[in-house]
């Protein structure tokens, strides 16, 4: 039996649900609103557990998207620490792990990500960390006290943490720990930001790295071994790397629990169209569990950044809501390691060939990495520590800027990008 219903219900607590419920109160200042976070914390900013969260620079109120009033402002219902463990696509109907039922007229399915788990042997040891929610940054609060006051020495105190993983999360994590006077060592990333950037920018990453002190390690580990406790690394050239705690930032699998037993289409995530329709009326997703097709590359793309949450999220509210808005933006993500600032716009996949623009200084890295598709077109841009236009940069890839003819002018510094946009 229906308990409850509501016109919109936004299954999930983070960034893309709050963007829709801000979108649905732009365009429907009275429909009925329920948010539902299986965290019991009201939605926040999750890039900000890594940096200034775990630096206690900013504290748990000082990371919601929004004061504590703004939802009983709107009228929008809250309902924290609650899973949506079942959906009823044909009654249109959500089941909380409460038993509680839910009617819906708008649905959003925003249940994020979880964090991939290493599978090695020793991986399930005790001061073994992932880091995705506030809970985990505050358990890793907790050890990094300890290894600091009891841990390994090293040049400048005590303390070593190894990271399992080199990619926006690893890299964070290292420049974060590093400050607050621990030592660390990233492992298993033949270089940083793989995903993302080539083999060239990635050395020159790894190069920014070491000169602040993180060691870092291409092999793979194979082993978390330790007496009751993660305290070493074996890898896989047969280093072993003593340690106080490891954290695991391998990257993260989208949480697709909830359509279990639907006919909601999904691949590695759920596949929605460029207006964040899933394939059942009425029902949308955003975020991190969500693949939008992209109009710019002819492709569902699963964007794991913060900016896609933010975009996707106003996008699905403003069309449960019912407007007609469509995907047309070029994806936008940002990286620290120390001082050392990327920007990235477009999607790395589709890249064949990179080329480089600018002056690789190992002390203040300055330049681009243009990457191009096979097809000659623009299909990803990147900046190291550049002060080129950012909106010529983003124009490249908007337009696809075709190069092919002319990739030598697109390495030199002297020639002009703005030649490559129409």
């Amino acid at each position: 039996m229906l308990e409850h219903h509501y016109k919109y219900v936004l299954v999930g607590g983070g960034l893309a649900s709050a963007s829709t419920a801000e979108a649905i109160r732009q365009r429907d200042p009275a429909g009925s609103i329920l948010l539902v976070g299986q965290e019991i914390n009201r939605p926040y900013h999750r890039p900000r557990l890594s940096m200034e969260y775990l630096k206690r620079e900013r504290t748990r109120a000082q990371i919601i998207v929004h004061d504590p009033g703004w939802f009983s402002q709107r009228h929008i219902d809250l309902s924290t620490g609650r899973r949506a463990s079942h959906l009823d696509t044909a009654r249109h109907a959500v089941i909380l792990d409460s038993g509680e039922e839910i009617a819906f007229d708008k649905l959003l399915i925003a249940t994020g990500a979880l964090p991939r788990m290493l599978d090695i042997p020793g991986s399930n040891l005790p001061n073994v960390f992932t880091l995705r929610s506030i809970e985990d940054t505050d358990r890793l609060h907790h050890a990094i006290e300890k290894a600091k006051a009891e841990g390994h020495r090293h040049g400048k105190g005590r303390g070593v943490v190894a990271i399992v993983g080199g990619g926006v999360l690893g890299v964070e994590l290292a420049t974060t720990l590093t400050q607050l006077g621990l030592a660390v060592e990233i492992v298993g990333a033949a270089y940083p930001w793989r995903k993302y950037v080539g083999e060239y920018t990635g050395k020159v990453v790894a190069h920014h790295l070491i000169k602040h002190g993180v060691r870092v390690h291409p092999s793979r580990p194979q082993q978390i071994a330790g007496d009751g406790r993660a305290q070493r690394v074996v890898l896989s050239d047969g280093e072993s790397i003593p340690c106080d705690l490891v954290i695991a930032a391998i990257g993260v699998l989208p949480n697709k629990e909830l359509l279990r037993g639907t006919a909601i289409t999904a691949e590695k995530a759920i596949l929605v169209n460029a207006r964040c329709q899933t394939n059942i009326a009425g029902i949308f997703a955003a975020g991190d569990c969500a693949a939008i097709f992209d109009p710019l590359f002819g492709k569902h793309r699963l964007i794991d950044h913060w900016d896609n949450a933010r975009v996707t999220g106003a996008i699905a509210g403003a069309n449960m809501a019912g407007d007609d808005v469509t995907y047309n933006t070029v994806n936008h993500f940002l990286c620290n390691a120390f001082d050392l600032q990327l920007h990235g716009w477009g999607e790395s996949r589709l890249v064949d060939r990179r080329h480089i623009r600018g002056t690789v200084n190992g002390d203040a890295p300055n330049f681009l990495e243009i990457g191009v598709a096979s097809d000659g077109r623009v299909a990803q841009v990147l900046s190291i520590g550049h002060t080129e236009d950012e909106a010529t940069l983003h124009a490249l890839v908007q337009q696809r800027a075709a190069v092919n003819d002319n990739e030598e002018a697109l390495k030199d510094p002297t020639q002009p990008l703005t030649q490559f946009l129409s």
